[in-house]
């Protein structure tokens, strides 16, 4: 099950976006395909930090405008650097400008007017730098700015880039370097809220979770207006209430934490099939993360204590699994932590944009490969239960009878199988490329099956039925 969460924006200064507290387009209820487990109405949904935060303007640098009037007159013997480099910033040739002036202060090290000036060019040189994508480049040169004046424009400025660039890394969950720029930010503005808040993010993704709530707690002291985070507050004081007395084993790829009692000493072997999905179902994507996924397995009480939802697994950015249920049906261990991966890759692959009949039906793929049996024995039900509208397939998986979304998940794996089988999962893969990229999965089949979904679901309808 993949369950994907609009969580809470921070407020970027520009506008401030309201939490959406609701199960968007590529989650679903539960995976109870196996599990034989009931539905019901009104499903609490536990609020995911790790969803994707939608931040559509970056947090501004400001320029500052340089006038005329900065030069000093009779200043130089020889040439004039300092007016050349107030004409040079004038005219927005910035290297050229702290090329000037830096031979300006060499001359006159002591000429507060030119550190102004120099400060000043390399304030605009950043925001340039900044514009053109460059926005490590750019910090470096505030820094420099900020060796010759402190002003509160210019730790404005490097905070907001710091912050940005900590987002940037966050998003595509390089954690330690989102970290690092944002302690950074937090060093020149120990009380920014919208640093404390990604921060804040940063360790609930990595399983720090009580710094993870110490941010979260300064953040909304900072700015108790923002959206989502009280609920965050109250949903992570639940799970270090559990989450604190796990057991622990890792290696390179997972940070696996365990209730003993209820992994009945195969804690290995789960660490062993999370390996193995990552080496199959990687080579499958050609894609393997390269950041740490927390695997959390909760006893059946604590699993619907967090999560409250009736299923075997569910992945919200970190894969989670009720160790009871899974272990009690043999086979089932592998089975539900490889589905549970392939839901890690579908959603770093396509930017968390895959439909969830698409994502669900390559997660039973994975999770059934190579056995003719279950696609045999789903066939055989859609036959005798029959097909669900194409256009109404994503909606089956919230609905509330358990028949209903059984039949969702059984119609998504024959259907996907049948594209596999047909077109190559490479295809699908190219077909990632167009979603991680913003375009329409409609659009995105057109142009690498050349066929319509709805001509290919339709094909798929008279061959297998």
């Amino acid at each position: 099950m993949n369950l994907r969460i609009l969580g809470s924006d921070f407020n970027i200064g520009l506008k401030n976006p309201i939490l959406c507290n609701h199960i968007c387009r590529s989650g679903g209820m539960a995976d109870a395909l196996a599990s034989g487990a009931s539905f019901r109405k009104g499903v609490r949904v536990r609020i995911s930090s790790s969803a994707p935060i939608p931040m559509s303007k970056k947090l501004k640098i400001f320029l500052i405008f340089f006038l005329p009037f900065l030069f000093l007159p009779n200043a130089f013997a020889g040439e004039n650097h300092n007016q050349k480099g107030i004409e040079a910033l004038n005219n927005k040739e910035y290297k050229e400008a702290i090329g000037q002036f830096r031979l300006a202060l060499n001359q006159f090290p002591q000429k507060e007017i030119i550190k102004k000036n120099l400060a000043i060019a390399y304030n605009n040189y950043a925001l340039k730098l900044d514009e053109e994508g460059k926005a490590v480049e750019a910090i470096n040169v505030l820094e420099k700015a900020l060796e010759l004046q402190e002003t509160p424009l210019l730790f404005k400025n490097i905070t907001a880039l710091c912050v940005n660039q900590g987002y940037e890394y966050f998003q595509n969950k390089k954690y330690r370097e989102a970290e690092n720029f944002l302690k950074q930010a937090l060093s020149y503005k120990k009380d920014n809220s919208n640093a404390l808040f990604l921060l804040g993010n940063v360790y609930y993704d990595t399983q720090k979770m009580k710094k993870a709530k110490e941010c979260w707690q300064r953040s909304l002291e900072i700015d108790p207006e923002q959206k989502g985070v009280k609920q965050r507050l109250d949903k992570i004081l639940e799970e270090i209430g559990v989450e604190s007395k796990l057991d622990k084993v890792s290696n390179y790829h997972f940070d696996i934490r365990y209730q003993e009692n209820a992994v009945r000493n195969q804690e290995y072997k789960i660490r062993d099939y999370l390996e193995r999905a990552y080496r199959e179902v990687g080579q499958d994507f050609n894609y393997f993360p390269e950041y740490k996924i927390v695997v959390l397995i909760y006893s059946s009480e604590d699993y619907r204590k967090l999560v409250n939802t009736h299923s075997l697994g569910i992945y919200d950015g970190k894969i989670r699994i009720s160790a009871d249920h899974v272990l009690d049906i043999e086979g089932k261990l592998k089975e539900v932590l490889c589905h549970e991966y392939t839901h890690v890759l579908v959603r770093d692959l396509t930017n968390d944009r895959c439909p969830i009949w698409l994502n669900e039906g390559l997660a039973q793929y994975e999770q059934y490969k190579g056995s003719l049996k279950e696609i045999e024995r789903f066939y055989k039900m859609l036959e005798r239960k029959g097909l669900l509208a194409f256009e109404e397939l994503n909606i089956a998986f919230s609905c509330s009878s358990r028949e209903v979304v059984t039949r969702a998940y059984q119609q998504s794996f024959c259907f996907t199988n049948y594209i596999i089988e047909k077109y190559g999962l490479w295809r699908i893969k190219e077909i990632f490329k167009k979603l991680k990229k913003g375009e329409d999965i409609k659009k995105a089949f057109r142009q690498k099956c050349y066929l319509s979904l709805k001509k290919i679901e339709e094909n798929w309808r008279s061959d297998k039925f």
